[in-house]
C-alpha cells in the first residue's frame, strides 16, 4: 500500500449481489483491487486513482450500487493543504522570522554583581557594542571575559556563555577583607616550582612529599619565604652533591597565622526610614526602542528605585524583542540617629562573625581570636588578634632546571 499512497487510491463499497460479475469484469479490463473486505450484503475495497476511472464501463454493464467512501494518499493530502493558503504562508513567515531573530541576542542576564550595579555592567557592555540586538556572531565570548577582568580590578572570574537569545554573564567580585590568592593548584605540574608562604607565621607542621624542606616546625617564616623547595640535590656517600634537578614540589605545610583586626563603628550615624509613599512606572521594550508609561510621577527627594524586568520568550532560552521594566520608586527620609551602647556592640559583634565565616571559607582554621571592644561617647571599636592555621601556600616558579 505504500506505492499506492504515493499515487493516491480511492476506498469503494459494492453490493455483494452483484460483486463477483463486477470484480470478474475488473480483472479483465486489467484494474487492480486492493484490500477487499467482503461483508454480509457489502464489499469493501481499493483501487488506485487511475483504476478508479477505468471503473465506468464495468459499472454500466453490471449496475451495482457502487459508494466511493474515502480518497486517500499523497495527492489528496496535498490538495488539502494547498485549500489552507494563508495558514501556510503564516507558518513559512513565522519560521522565517524566528530564523532570523534567533541571530541576535535579546537578552542579558548578569549575576554574581554585588559592588558593581546592573546598570554600570550594562552601560559597559554598550560602549563596548553589545547590546540588544548585537548579532550573536559578532560576540567573542573569551574576549569579553578577558576585558571584563582587565577593565574591572575588584572582578576576579567571569564567565560569559550564550544561550539560545540570551548573553549569560557571571561574575565573582573580590570583596573580602582578606585578598583573593591562586591556589597551590594554580600552577601546571609540569613546571618545576616551590611552595611558599602565604602569610607571616611559624611553622605548625611540614610533611614534603616531592621537593627538599627548608623549614622546620616551630620556625617564623615571612610571607613568600620558601616552605618546600623544588630543588632536589643528590649527595654521595661523602655528603658531596652529585646531581641538582628541579621538580614541582608537594607537601602538607601548617602555618600559625596572626591576623591583626580592627573595626571602628561611628555612634551618630545618618538612619534611613521609609515614608511608606510609592508608585510604579512601566516601560515597554520593543527591539531597542522603549516606550515610557510613567504617567503617575511624584518627586520625591529620596528614593529607592527598583527595576523589575521581563522578557517574552518562545522557550527556556529563546528570548524575543518584547518585553517590559516595571519600576518601583519607594520614598525614604534621612534623619540623624545614635546607637546605643548595646547596638554598638550587637553591630561590631555580627561584622566580626562575618570576618571569621570569610577565613574559613578560604580554608584557614581558627584556633583562637582575641579582640576587645571599646566604646565612648563618639565611636567604639573592635580590635585585636585572631589565631589560626593557614594550610595553603603559594607557589614560585623556577626558571632553570640543574642537571
Amino acid at each position: 500500500m505504500g506505492i499506492l499512497w504515493v499515487k493516491g487510491y480511492t476506498v469503494l463499497e459494492v453490493d455483494s449481489f452483484c460483486a463477483e460479475r463486477f470484480f470478474n469484469l475488473c480483472m479483465n479490463r486489467g484494474i487492480l483491487v486492493h484490500d477487499l473486505q467482503p461483508e454480509s450484503d457489502k464489499c469493501t475495497f481499493a483501487t488506485s486513482v487511475q483504476d478508479y476511472y477505468k471503473l465506468k464501463p464495468v459499472v454500466r454493464k453490471t449496475r451495482p450500487h457502487i459508494k466511493l467512501k474515502q480518497k486517500k494518499g499523497f495527492p489528496f493530502v496535498l490538495r488539502d493543504i494547498l485549500k489552507h493558503q494563508f495558514f501556510i504562508a503564516g507558518v513559512i513567515l513565522f519560521v522565517t522570522v524566528m530564523l532570523v531573530l534567533g541571530r541576535f541576542i535579546w537578552n542579558i542576564r548578569l549575576d554574581g554583581n554585588y559592588s558593581n550595579s546592573d546598570d554600570t555592567l550594562y552601560k559597559y557592555l554598550r560602549e563596548n557594542g553589545i547590546t540588544y540586538g548585537t548579532k550573536i556572531s559578532d560576540i567573542d565570548c573569551e574576549m569579553l571575559e578577558a576585558q571584563i577582568r582587565r577593565d574591572f580590578d575588584d572582578i576576579i572570574w567571569v564567565s560569559a556563555a550564550i544561550h539560545g537569545t540570551s548573553l549569560d554573564i557571571d561574575v565573582r567580585e573580590n570583596n573580602d577583607e582578606i585578598s583573593e590568592v591562586p591556589s597551590t593548584g594554580a600552577l601546571s605540574e609540569k613546571n618545576p616550582s616551590s611552595m611558599t608562604a602565604r602569610y607571616d607565621g611559624k611553622v605548625y607542621s611540614i610533611i614534603a612529599r616531592s621537593g627538599t624542606p627548608v623549614v622546620k616546625p616551630s620556625d617564623e617564616v615571612h610571607k613568600g619565604d620558601v616552605l618546600i623547595s623544588g630543588v632536589v640535590i643528590t649527595l654521595n656517600e661523602s655528603s658531596e652533591p652529585i646531581n641538582q634537578e628541579s621538580v614541582y614540589a608537594d607537601g602538607d605545610v601548617k602555618l600559625l597565622v596572626e591576623f591583626p583586626y580592627k573595626d571602628t563603628l561611628e555612634r551618630i550615624y545618618i538612619k534611613k526610614e521609609y515614608t511608606g509613599n510609592s508608585y510604579k512606572s512601566v516601560k515597554l521594550r520593543f527591539f531597542n526602542k522603549k516606550l515610557n508609561f510613567d504617567v503617575y510621577r511624584e518627586k520625591y527627594e529620596y528614593k529607592d528605585v527598583v527595576t523589575s524586568s521581563s522578557s517574552l520568550r518562545l522557550y527556556q532560552n529563546f528570548y524575543l524583542p518584547l518585553g517590559a521594566d516595571t519600576i518601583y520608586h519607594n520614598e525614604y527620609t534621612l534623619t540623624e540617629a545614635v546607637y546605643t551602647d548595646d547596638e554598638l556592640e550587637y553591630i561590631l559583634n555580627e561584622k566580626f562573625s562575618h570576618y571569621l565565616e570569610k577565613l574559613q571559607e578560604k580554608g584557614i582554621q581558627i584556633i583562637e581570636n582575641n579582640v576587645t571592644i571599646t566604646i565612648n561617647d563618639e565611636q567604639a571599636q573592635m580590635s585585636g588578634i585572631v589565631y589560626a592555621i593557614e594550610s595553603e601556600c603559594d607557589r614560585e616558579e623556577i626558571g632553570i632546571e640543574y642537571n
